[in-house]
């Protein structure tokens, strides 16, 4: 049985906007299940720039004080918490996803707040301009330890 030409690239057309939908929402997606809508970038950019996005003080120090003078205490606590932030072009940072195994609620949203308030970034630098950049926290608690450190969305 033949198809008549109209119907075969009428479907054909179908399938290809599909197609490009698909893919344009495969972009959009965030790394981890627990989304936000904080940013308003939906084309995440990993580590991107001849310079990536750093901040011009000490991380560790603000996100150690939003922890200790939080609601929910977390010493003795053990396992990650992952966070997936973008840094805008003009040095702000915002959470698109997050990725909780300590299961504390009001220490992922504390540090959640933190780090949207963070305006002191030096953005990622691209051919002398800067540009929107996507990097993730790794909070490893351990004890009444948390440490801080910034992974590639390679290792997940």
């Amino acid at each position: 049985m033949l198809i008549p030409k109209n119907v075969y690239f009428n479907s054909m057309k179908y399938l290809y906007l599909l197609l490009c939908l698909f893919t344009v929402s495969a972009k959009a997606q965030m790394l981890f299940s627990e989304k936000y809508k904080d940013c308003y970038n939906d084309k995440p950019c990993y580590y991107c720039g001849d310079t990536v996005a750093q901040y011009k003080k000490r991380i560790d120090k603000r996100l150690q004080y939003a922890l200790d003078h939080g609601l929910q205490k977390w010493v003795g606590t053990s396992g990650h918490m992952y966070f997936e932030m973008e840094v805008d072009s003009a040095g702000h940072s915002c959470v698109r996803s997050i990725k909780d195994e300590v299961h504390m609620s009001d220490v992922k949203n504390t540090l959640r707040m933190c780090i949207n308030g963070l305006y002191d970034w030096q953005p990622a630098i691209l051919n002398g301009h800067a540009i929107n950049s996507t990097l993730i926290i790794d909070i490893h608690f351990l004890g009444n330890r948390a440490n801080i450190n910034f992974v590639k969305s390679t290792d997940f």
